[in-house]
């Protein structure tokens, strides 16, 4: 039976590494407590965070310095004219709070790792915001499990 919860917890914990937002529902519905829930999503969550984070801002390191060396830069694309209207319009904190639940955790950090990787508070968001929507998703789950079965 340990063997089980063992790998139980490890799954939700690597779901909550690439797709959040599932991770406590699925938790709650295995069977486990409150805290147990905010404890294994959030450290996935953040261990997901770190990875991604990293490992985006790697390869696109790697990406420009291969696009800059084989041809010249273009300054203003459709691409990069939607990119600063995204930034201007929900900002570093707008896109952080967002990131963990409703983007993804890939997709977000990679997005950060591009566009936030300068400033010194996107990862700390990250990790908070994670921490944040553990808890209302964990609240929300535990809700509708007792809505649901009494």
């Amino acid at each position: 039976m340990p063997e089980t919860d063992f790998l139980e917890a490890l799954s939700i914990f690597l779901l909550s590494a690439v797709k959040f937002m599932w991770a406590p529902g699925t938790s709650i519905a295995a069977g486990f407590t409150f805290w147990q829930t905010i404890i294994i999503t959030s450290l996935g969550g953040m261990v997901g965070i770190l990875f991604f984070y990293y490992f985006g801002h790697l390869i696109f390191m790697s990406f420009d310095k291969w696009r800059y060396r084989n041809k010249p830069k273009k300054l203003f694309t459709k691409r990069s004219r939607r990119i600063i209207t995204v930034k201007e319009r929900f900002g570093l904190i707008g896109f952080t709070f967002l990131t963990p639940a409703i983007i993804s955790i890939p997709i977000g950090c990679v997005i950060a790792a591009k566009f936030f990787y300068q400033n010194k508070q996107t990862l700390p968001l990250l990790l908070g915001f994670t921490i944040v929507w553990s808890f209302i998703l964990t609240i929300f789950s535990v809700y509708i499990k007792d809505l649901i079965f009494g």
